[in-house]
């Protein structure tokens, strides 16, 4: 009970499946080294539910992606960890190496995550205000499972860079540019104004994150 006891206990925490993909693994690890006697409940899930969660007490934090500009609730206290662009991709040659529009996309169709996924509700805000409705060829958890897919010729897919580049279907993707959607979100560490001591854990997750982020992004650019 004194001020430089080591942390206990258990801090709950929620993950956007993205970030549990890129750089959970690493942050849980840094979290054992730094608080080794804290217990940490990680559950992962959409973005807006998690945000929820923790606005009700149910979850102490949550690491999830929105846009750079998303306004959080009074109770909360979010920080940027850093932009996370994704791309639309495509069976490698099923589409002219140009860049293309989303009404040209229509006749493809998509393979994206089931309804309550930020960036398929993007994506739909997007195809709407051209007067589009999203034409989905299927909708499945798992981007492994969805680039597999896609590589198959099911549809177009959506899905973040630094995963793109680490899965084995990469080389038979094209990415797609297009000039009237470019998805580019931000990742984002959300936490309750009230959570005491145990912001110094999250500073240790959120500092790992950041880093995971920020070499996927300097491991493209090279």
């Amino acid at each position: 009970m004194t001020d430089d006891a080591p942390l206990a206990g258990v801090l709950r925490i929620g993950v956007a499946q993205t970030v549990a993909d890129v750089a959970m693994l690493k942050a849980l690890h840094a979290l054992r080294e730094a608080h080794p006697e804290l217990q940490a409940r990680v559950s992962t899930g959409w973005g807006n539910p998690l945000l929820q969660k923790v606005e009700d007490g149910e979850l102490d934090a949550a690491v999830v992606l929105l846009p750079a500009n998303r306004a959080l609730p009074d109770t909360l206290l979010g920080e940027s960890l850093g932009p996370l662009k994704l791309a639309v991709v495509a069976r490698k040659g099923s589409m002219k190496k140009r860049v293309h529009t989303l009404a040209e996309c229509q006749a493809h169709g998509w393979v994206l995550n089931p309804d309550g996924c930020g960036f398929r509700a993007g994506l739909q805000h997007a195809l709407a205000a051209q007067g589009y409705a999203l034409k989905l060829n299927l909708e499945t958890l798992g981007t492994e499972l969805q680039l597999g897919l896609v590589a198959d010729g099911v549809g177009l897919g959506l899905v973040p860079l630094p995963l793109l580049h680490a899965s084995p279907h990469a080389a038979q993707l094209d990415v797609i540019p297009l000039s009237d959607f470019r998805p580019e979100i931000a990742v984002w560490m959300v936490r309750s104004r009230a959570l005491g001591k145990m912001q110094s854990a999250l500073t240790v997750l959120a500092a790992s994150i950041e880093r995971s982020f920020k070499a996927a992004r300097l491991s493209r650019a090279a």
